[in-house]
């Protein structure tokens, strides 16, 4: 009878668990896998220098500085041209620095951004560029781990079985991973101050350089040109993307609004004003009584909200308001020579208006650039009328003397 007993207690175990193996539920899933991307901090610090000239391939932001132009390489560095004769602009070199996104220059000193790093470098004498101080982990983008500098995500789809009860976690653990990429970014000689376009993330003021990462205004004291101190660190807000330095104001442009700081003490520039919008990318431009704000759509920063032109009325700065708004097809940069307005409008081309009424602009359309890429632009102090604009196929210089009938000095193309 034991024995019984026991053969059926064996064979009811064993029909359990093969009901069990038989009940063990797995499905094929797709999902995106990102694999992160160290960089070994040391190399990147002792790896600024001058290399030979190269072709454009991913260009970036632009910078005028004493008849050189700059034009930046994305997260390369900067290539570096003598623009003396603008028909024919000279490539002298690449200054490469990883990392890089934005410049400033002051008297021959060129301030960038180095993935987490601020460098001075003395480029006074051009050809043999010199590197005399870092300012270490002051941007806080990039994470440092155990493997080195986290600086990007390698994304690819994955398709692979997965057990159903644990399935959810590892799908859930990698858009984490992903969200998080995103979030912090890791996923964009003589003579006084040079000259940045509407895009830049740096300004000089008296004796400062601010910078902005996507949250935070930094203050670093240039008295002593050749080592910058950061001295303050000033929350303002969310998805901060551009500054524009006007008098002892800063104004400062994010994904949904634009923010003015007083800079009358430099060392604490403090909150003074705001206007919301619609959440879209939206650099900024200065001409009293107005700041002029381009907001665009198109991607998964700016959202699809719509294209627009915004006239913030600044008479009383502590008090803002949006006086007037013009639709346009995908606005970008933007720049103010007199009394024209310059709008870079992406595979739209390049615009131009007359604002000697600002508020009838849309009825003054001067000229439109089609057959070029537009996404930033200068236009350089003087009578010569020449405007510098970049864009995903290249470098353009025009004359703009005739605005009707602008001459175009110089095309730098992208490499196919």
């Amino acid at each position: 009878m034991k024995n019984s007993i026991h053969l059926i207690a064996l064979l009811s175990l064993s029909f359990f668990f093969s009901a069990c193996l038989k009940d063990k539920c797995e499905r094929e899933v797709t999902y995106l896998k990102a694999t992160p991307v160290y960089y070994n901090l040391e190399e990147i610090r002792n790896s600024i220098e001058l290399e030979a000239s190269k072709t454009l391939k991913v260009p970036g932001k632009i910078y005028y500085y004493n008849n050189y132009l700059f034009i930046n390489e994305q997260k390369e560095g900067v290539h570096i041209f003598d623009n003396n004769d603008p028909q024919n602009p000279v490539n002298l070199g690449f200054l490469k620095i990883p990392g890089n996104v934005d410049i400033a220059v002051r008297q021959g000193i060129l301030y960038a951004d180095s993935y987490i790093d601020l460098v001075a470098i003395d480029i006074r004498d051009i050809s043999n560029p010199v590197v005399l101080h870092r300012v270490e982990a002051t941007f806080p983008q990039y994470g440092i781990t155990q493997e080195g500098l986290l600086i990007d995500y390698i994304y690819e789809e994955v398709t692979e079985m997965r057990d159903c009860d644990i399935d959810g976690i590892g799908i859930f653990n990698e858009q984490i991973d992903l969200a998080t990429a995103e979030s912090t970014g890791v996923l964009n000689s003589s003579g006084g101050n040079g000259t940045g376009g509407s895009l830049a993330r740096f300004a000089l003021y008296d004796n400062y350089l601010y910078t902005i990462d996507y949250s935070n205004l930094h203050v670093f004291d240039i008295s002593q040109l050749n080592q910058p101190t950061e001295v303050n660190e000033v929350v303002v807000g969310w998805d901060i993307e551009t500054i524009f330095s006007y008098t002892d104001k800063l104004f400062i442009g994010s994904t949904t609004g634009m923010i003015i700081m007083n800079a009358a003490n430099p060392t604490a520039p403090e909150y003074l004003s705001s206007y919301d919008h619609f959440l879209g990318c939206d650099p900024v431009f200065v001409k009293e009584p107005y700041a002029y704000v381009t907001l665009r759509s198109g991607n998964q920063f700016c959202a699809d909200n719509g294209n627009q032109l915004d006239l913030v009325n600044i008479t009383d700065m502590s008090s803002i308001y949006l006086e007037k708004s013009f639709g346009m097809d995908n606005p970008h940069g933007l720049s103010i020579k007199d009394n024209t307005l310059f709008i870079c409008e992406g595979d739209f081309g390049l615009k131009a208006f007359d604002i000697e009424k600002p508020l009838e602009l849309d009825q003054h359309q001067l000229a439109h650039l089609k057959n070029i890429q537009s996404f930033d632009i200068i236009s350089l102090p003087g009578t010569n009328g020449q405007i510098l604009v970049i864009g995903t196929d290249g470098f353009y210089q025009y004359d703009v003397r005739d605005i009707e009938n602008p001459v175009l000095l110089s095309h730098i193309p992208v490499e196919k």
